[in-house]
């Protein structure tokens, strides 16, 4: 895989009230401890305009409410993936940062595409390696209706990886945390019933049924299929779990009963949505 160039850009690192300046090496397309610009973030989180690059904002945290890294990163075209510039430098921190015994990670991405196949199958190795919790918020699907990414994604869903699609609560959520923790979140036009779309087609993801010779086809091809083990191989328990109940075993269907999403609030705090404590690097 391909190796982005390096770059030596000035970062402002500190509190709110207190800035200092320091030289980090970073890459072109990654940006450690630097906020969002609120033009960077309408435009690439909406549902209006078709946007041809990812963006990823990323948190790692411990038990403590602090963050330990966080950041965003760009896809760089043709070479990699916005998803495995994040996990690079997520491996690359907690390698230098040994856990606790008694402490436990956790990843919170918020990406403007659903990862594809490759991506989910790096998570993987991500996860497998590192052993944090990862929670993946969706803005948008990539190339949706292509079986690799649908099957990739019930995988990594069922392999740990708490997955769902952005609602209106999460948007004001990014915005907070990434951009600007004071200044009145702007909805996109339209993005109320984009969530409630992309909450139904993720829905429907969850409870589809995949043939078999798919799941064996991307078993033979990926890793992401291949045995964690004797019986814990995730194409089995996927394949089971995905299989038809007899008659009797069914139940009725239950109607979906539609849910109003709250009105936009105007306020100078986000409620209910964990602050970082600092912008500090951690001692």
């Amino acid at each position: 895989m391909s190796k982005n160039v390096g770059v030596n850009l000035t970062v402002l690192l500190g509190t709110r009230d207190c800035w200092s300046h320091k030289q980090v090496s970073l890459d072109m397309t990654m940006f450690i401890k630097k906020l969002l610009s609120e033009e960077e973030f309408h435009d690439n989180f909406n549902t209006v305009d078709f946007v041809k690059k990812t963006l990823v904002c990323f948190s790692l945290e411990d038990k403590k409410p602090l963050w330990r890294l966080w950041g965003y990163a760009y896809n760089n075209p043709g070479v990699e993936h916005a998803e495995i510039i994040v996990l690079r430098e997520l491996s690359k921190f907690l390698g230098s940062n040994p856990m606790k015994k008694d402490s436990q990670y956790k990843v919170t991405l918020y990406a403007t595409y659903s990862p594809c196949l490759n991506c989910c199958e790096e998570i993987w190795k991500f996860l497998q390696k590192e052993k944090v919790i990862m929670n993946l918020n969706i803005s948008k699907f990539y190339n949706f209706y292509d079986y690799d990414n649908k099957i990739s994604l019930k995988v990594l869903r069922k392999k740990g990886v708490e997955i769902k699609t952005m609602t209106l609560e999460d948007y004001k959520a990014c915005f907070y945390l990434f951009v600007h923790p004071k200044e009145i979140f702007q909805p996109c036009e339209e993005l109320d019933a984009q969530c409630e779309r992309n909450e139904i087609d993720l829905d429907d993801l969850w409870n589809e049924e995949i043939e078999d010779d798919i799941f064996r086809r991307k078993r033979q091809n990926s890793e992401l299929f291949t045995s964690d083990g004797d019986e814990n191989n995730a194409f089995i328990r996927l394949q089971n779990d995905t299989k038809t109940p007899k008659k009797d075993e069914q139940k009725e269907p239950q109607a979906k009963i539609p849910v109003k999403l709250p009105p936009i609030k105007y306020m100078d705090r986000k409620e209910g949505v964990k602050r970082k404590l600092s912008f500090d690097e951690p001692n």
